[in-house]
């Protein structure tokens, strides 16, 4: 566990929307606003049933498009095929909390950027779901907005490969994880996978090479990729 804390103390765990914002405008012309695109707001699959035009579903290919993307993250599982994985044997530790509300009002530059904004107006600009932020061990700030809440839970894309990533680093660096090896000799599940060959090296550096596509519900493509998950 002491591995874990020291990844998350130095790790601002995010979990931001990025929409396609240039294809849905709002009557003044403008891109919808954060507020604007609020799953809530807008009414996805709300009453039973909801209206046709408020559905999302499957298989739909325009449930992953902005603003449906905002309530698609959070009910990710009712979509597509997921996998629970076990959090392991030991007990969970309760994080300890020292909030900050003074963090809301630090002020700073956007890279690229004319004029400063406040932390909380960069919530709202970058469409932000939930945000929280780990110093030291102890949680100082926690936000949730849109269709996420605190017991909620929501996809976390590719902020997956960058946890994953910086723990094995970690792991790397105390000598206790062999960048060299193949993947297989430490998870045997994956030799006849597409990454039985690769080495921990290359699976971390992302540089495996697969032929992969964003069709998550591609059935074929999730044997080749993890044939023990059949």
């Amino acid at each position: 566990m002491h591995t874990f804390q020291r990844c998350f103390a130095a790790l601002i765990g995010i979990l931001v929307l990025f929409c396609g914002v240039e294809h849905v405008f709002a009557e003044s012309g403008k891109p919808l606003s954060a507020a604007d695109s609020d799953p809530g707001k807008l009414g996805w699959m709300t009453g039973f049933p909801p209206p046709p035009e408020k559905l999302i579903m499957q298989p739909e290919s325009d449930y992953f498009s902005f603003p449906k993307l905002r309530w698609t993250v959070c009910h990710i599982r009712e979509l597509l095929p997921t996998k629970q994985v076990s959090r392991g044997i030991g007990s969970p530790i309760p994080l300890k909390y020292a909030i900050d509300d003074n963090i809301d009002a630090v002020l700073f530059t956007p890279l690229g950027g004319e004029k400063p904004m406040t932390w909380e107006e960069s919530l709202s600009a970058n469409y932000t779901d939930g945000i929280l932020i780990l110093h030291k061990g102890r949680v100082v700030h926690e936000r949730y907005f849109g269709c996420l809440e605190e017991t909620g839970k929501h996809a976390a894309m590719s902020m997956t490969k960058s946890m994953t990533g910086l723990l094995a680093e970690i792991l790397v660096s105390e000598g206790r994880l062999n960048d060299r090896v193949k993947v297989s000799s430490i998870i045997p599940e994956l030799t006849d996978s597409a990454f039985g060959s690769a080495t921990v090296r290359q699976v971390m550096d992302m540089t495996t090479a697969l032929d992969y596509s964003e069709d998550y519900a591609d059935k074929c493509q999730v044997r080749q990729l993890f044939p023990f998950l059949q």
